[in-house]
């Protein structure tokens, strides 16, 4: 039914214990009671749009095409849930664990009276000011540089494709206890096929938007008049700290200061010669085989498990150049299995802050404002040789042929 969890990963620079200083942990808020692996001040939110129907199940349309929504928030499977927090660092790791929609999120401070920098309800005698966070990790991976929120590129974080990971570090030190903070999403859908639009988050707030819940599960296009995910979904209460906040100031490893996982860019010496790869996504108007995948400008083919669609070598270097394409206006986060890229352009163009020092394996795909037509990532094959998938995580589009295998 479209349920999914996570488990962390550690490492010798990842520890799970920021007590650790030993010039090689990078002591990244978690807690200090075991030996490795604390999940004190390390959160990880699970955030999906879910249905129901009649008689309280998870309800999904197994004949809806298109990316199946959901109209209500869940953060891991807990409907506008509240955490209490101590006021210091944590470390939250966000997954899209939706099957079709796209988030963007935004993180607010509740204030009393009308001093916030966006108003609040009429009559609610409340306003609101943006929190300022970093982002420190990108699909799993932890970044070069820590990216502060917000910046010249955008106030929230950027949108959030389906499977796409963001890790961002809040200080809740620098909020009185009994302060309420809020995760609100501002990207609204009509359908499956892509997000219709960011919402202004003053709009969210103060009541001008205004989302009804009146999903019907048979509806595939225009499913609301205003998108009832488009809210406040999580909320954070301050509460006392009496320890010490051992973990690392990710305003150090902003650019220009000191490197959390130095990024091994490729020269333009190997892109000259590295081999490149086309895969071009769109949509097929056949009932058996509604997705397609085309390779290298090549005969667009349905999932056949048998085919490889590529076949890359760990043996003359590793690099090769990927340009992922959207052929329509259809939204598709393309996810390659087992090894991740560096972003080189989008549409040409060089990408933001938050994926320039990322390594990633999920790629947006789409006509919005930080997605693109094309996205060109460096890929480097290393020790290992196999058989692996690269696909669209909108689950309806998978589900029906938007899948293939490729082969080291």
């Amino acid at each position: 039914k479209g349920n999914a969890a996570m488990f962390n990963m550690y490492s010798a620079v990842d520890r799970g214990n920021e007590a650790i200083d030993d010039g090689v942990n990078l002591r990244l808020p978690s807690g200090s009671a075991l030996n490795w692996g604390n999940r004190d001040y390390d959160i990880n939110l699970v955030i999906a749009g879910k249905s129901w129907d009649a008689e309280g199940q998870l309800f999904f349309n197994i004949f809806n095409l298109d990316g199946w929504m959901g109209d209500q928030m869940l953060t891991n499977w807990l409907w506008k849930p509240y955490m209490d927090v101590r006021a210091r660092r944590y470390r939250f790791r966000s997954l899209n664990g939706s099957v079709s929609r796209y988030f963007r999120f935004a993180l607010v401070e509740e204030v009393a009276g009308p001093g916030g920098e966006l108003t609040g309800p009429p009559g609610s005698g409340i306003s609101y000011n943006r929190v300022p966070f970093h982002m420190i990790a990108n699909d799993g991976n932890i970044m070069e540089h820590a990216i502060p929120f917000p910046n010249a590129q955008s106030n929230d974080l950027p949108i959030q494709g389906i499977d796409e990971r963001y890790d961002i570090i809040v200080d809740f030190a620098n909020y009185p206890v009994g302060t309420k903070l809020y995760m609100v999403n501002t990207l609204a859908h009509d359908n499956g096929r892509g997000p219709k639009q960011i919402i202004p988050l003053a709009d969210v707030l103060s009541g001008v938007y205004t989302p009804v819940a009146d999903f019907d599960p048979a509806c595939t296009d225009n499913c609301w008049d205003e998108d009832p995910t488009v809210t406040k979904f999580l909320e954070f209460r301050v509460q006392a700290y009496s320890g010490t906040d051992l973990s690392m100031n990710p305003a150090d490893y902003e650019v220009g200061g000191q490197t959390m996982i130095p990024l091994r860019m490729p020269t333009e010496e190997e892109l000259a010669n590295a081999l490149h790869r086309s895969f071009e996504f769109e949509r097929q108007p056949t009932d058996d085989k509604p997705w397609v995948i085309e390779t290298d400008g090549g005969k667009g083919f349905g999932m056949d498990p048998r085919r490889a669609f590529a076949a890359t070598s760990k043996n003359s270097g590793g690099l090769e150049v990927w340009r992922l394409i959207n052929s329509g206006t259809w939204s598709h986060p393309v996810h390659i299995h087992f090894e991740e890229g560096i972003i080189l352009r989008r549409d040409g163009q060089p990408p933001p802050e938050w994926e320039r020092w990322a390594r990633k394996d999920v790629y947006r795909l789409g006509p919005q404002p930080d997605s693109g037509t094309l996205v060109e990532i460096a890929l480097r094959f290393r020790e290992f040789a196999g058989t692996f998938m690269e696909h669209c995580h909108n689950t309806q589009h998978e589900d029906h042929a938007m899948l293939l295998r490729w082969d080291i």
